[in-house]
């Protein structure tokens, strides 16, 4: 089970949870993360988040995903956490929400 750390924001505090493999929004849900969320459904880009640690232990970008990063000139570093998917296994995620529209 990888551990999903969230550092703090402006939404709110630093949280951590052990996360099972799948939709990186559940993570962020059981873990009352400090990232904003809309749409659900990589249409709005609200939801982004800069993985600062652990990229490995996410799968790659789906199309919807890499599209919608694209048009928002999102640097690489920067995943949808509505759209990201946790691989199974140990490891660390660390994640900083991005507030604000664009890239």
């Amino acid at each position: 089970m990888p551990t999903v750390v969230f550092d703090a924001s402006e939404l709110g505090p630093a949280v951590s949870a052990e996360a099972g493999a799948g939709r990186l929004i559940d993570a962020c849900d059981d873990a009352r993360a400090p990232v904003v969320f809309s749409c659900r459904d990589a249409r709005c880009g609200t939801c982004r988040v800069e993985v600062v640690e652990g990229e490995q232990h996410l799968e790659p970008p789906g199309r919807g995903e890499l599209d919608l990063l694209e048009r928002l000139g999102a640097p690489p570093r920067l995943r949808l956490a509505c759209q990201a998917v946790l691989r199974a296994g140990p490891g660390l995620v660390r994640l900083r929400g991005v507030i604000g529209r664009g890239g």
